[in-house]
Order: structure tokens, then C-alpha cells, then sequence
């Protein structure tokens, strides 16, 4: 079962009335036509008896703004999501394109079956 485990991808399901996006960060300045360089996220999460969640991070306007190259910074809940979706989309293009990032933020995906720590 372990083996099992180790070797399956996990692919997301979509969920009624649930709608989130899981994301990382690349370097911006990750050249064209090479493998896009990840940047360490360091956060804050306490998830207390799988009821109530708080992040302990910032979640400061300037940082958004920089991570979506100022295509995500709303205060408004949707369209911040539509404006991560659609940054989403281009950087999935472009990355199978092997352009460049079109910005910071990209949908999580790992695959490897291993952990490494590069601290």
C-alpha cells in the first residue's frame, strides 16, 4: 500500500461550492526555455481541531501585487480568484510554451515522490 502511495499522482477534484487555488511562486526572472526556478514560501498555518484556520503570515496589498505583477490585487474575494485563475492559465501556457513566466505566481504542482531541503 505504501508503494502505492509513494508512486500515484494525485490530481484535484472539483468539489460543489468549493473553490480555491493552490499556488506557488517562481522566480520572475526565470529565463525562457529553461526549468523555472522555485522560491521558498515561508508561512504560518494552525489548523485547530479541522474547524478553525488561522495564517500567521502578511498578507500585505504590496505583496500581492508583486506576486501577480499587479494583475491580482483586488479587495474584492472574486475577482482576486478570476485574476489568480487567469494568471494561472497564462503562466501554464507559457510554461509549456517554455516562455518565461508572465508572473510570480503558478499553480502548485510536484509530482516527485521524494523531499529534498535546500535550507
Amino acid at each position: 500500500k505504501t508503494k502505492e502511495i509513494e508512486t500515484k499522482e494525485l490530481v484535484s477534484k472539483k468539489v460543489p461550492g468549493l473553490k480555491i487555488h493552490v499556488c506557488s511562486l517562481v522566480a520572475f526572472d526565470s529565463p525562457a526555455g529553461e526549468p523555472w526556478m522555485p522560491v521558498y514560501i515561508h508561512s504560518k498555518l494552525m489548523i485547530v481541531d479541522d474547524v478553525y484556520t488561522t495564517h500567521g503570515s502578511e498578507l500585505r496589498r504590496r505583496l500581492w501585487d508583486l506576486h501577480t505583477k499587479g494583475q491580482g490585487v483586488q479587495d474584492d474575494p472574486e475577482e482576486a480568484f478570476k485574476a489568480w485563475e487567469n494568471i494561472i492559465r497564462q503562466n501554464n501556457e507559457s510554461r509549456n510554451n517554455k516562455l518565461k513566466p508572465d508572473a510570480p505566481l503558478v499553480e502548485f504542482h510536484y509530482t516527485e515522490t521524494s523531499l529534498t531541503d535546500f535550507d
